[in-house]
């Protein structure tokens, strides 16, 4: 029987709170991402061929997202910020991935029977969170950018009855950009879950295959597209006020 929601899934109870399987998969991916920190914190001085290969990866990276900014101090502010959200989604979504994780361990619940662990980002929860954090820092950057004068005026210019509707447009433009966002990520990836599970319970081990192929490529093309996007909004919302 296949069983899929749209609803938060709970499968664990401590104490007065409960614990969803995104939740529980996001905790997973957090330890993993954090191992992997320190292992290269404690290793970055060493010149074996992955601390090479991380050392490149960050230099290139910056160079990207100077090629987007123009301002090297201002790419090395935003990096760390833009970088987090694209190894983060993207791991959570490859990890989801792997055999054990999607539809293959299983959990009775008063409420029914649930998958154990699921890709946080075919939760609408965890999704609408990064999109928050992701809109939030962009204001962050912009008010450190613009001053809070400058920043204000993004939303309420009464310099003209032109400018006072840009800054209404404004405002509602960033409250736009959460829910783009959240739907956005989300979207693509439950779908691809949902494809999943069906072409699994069609005709298992052969129909999956290819699909899973295609998941992977979206899984980081869509963790590039938030970071990406990221990156952009921060940019627009720091030299918005050299057009007016």
């Amino acid at each position: 029987m296949i069983r899929i929601e749209l609803q938060t899934e709970y499968v664990l109870k401590i104490g007065h709170f409960l614990i969803s399987n995104t939740f529980l998969t996001t905790m997973i991916v957090t330890v993993i991402l954090i191992i992997l920190a320190l292992v290269f914190f404690f290793n970055q001085k060493k010149d074996n061929l992955l601390i090479k290969s991380l050392r490149v990866l960050v230099r290139e990276s910056l160079k990207m997202t100077d090629r987007v900014t123009g301002d090297r101090q201002l790419s090395e502010k935003i990096l760390p910020l833009v970088a987090t959200f694209f190894i983060f989604i993207s791991t959570a979504n490859l990890l989801a991935l792997i055999p054990g994780f999607l539809g293959s361990l299983y959990i009775k619940t008063p409420q029914g029977t649930y998958s154990l662990l699921r890709s946080p980002n075919s939760d609408l929860t965890t999704t609408l969170a990064l999109a928050i954090f992701s809109v939030f820092f962009t204001q962050i950057f912009s008010l450190k950018a613009l001053g809070l004068k400058g920043y204000l005026e993004r939303f309420f210019n009464f310099k003209s009855p032109i400018a006072l509707v840009v800054g209404f447009f404004e405002g509602i433009s960033e409250l736009v950009k959460i829910i783009s966002f959240s739907f956005r990520l989300f979207g693509n990836i439950f779908a691809g879950e949902v494809l999943l599970i069906i072409t699994a319970f069609l005709l298992p081990y052969i129909l999956p295959i290819p699909f899973m192929g295609l998941e992977i490529f979206v899984g980081i093309i869509q963790a590039f597209i938030f970071a990406m996007l990221t990156l952009a909004f921060i940019k627009t919302s720091t030299i918005r006020h050299l057009a007016r």
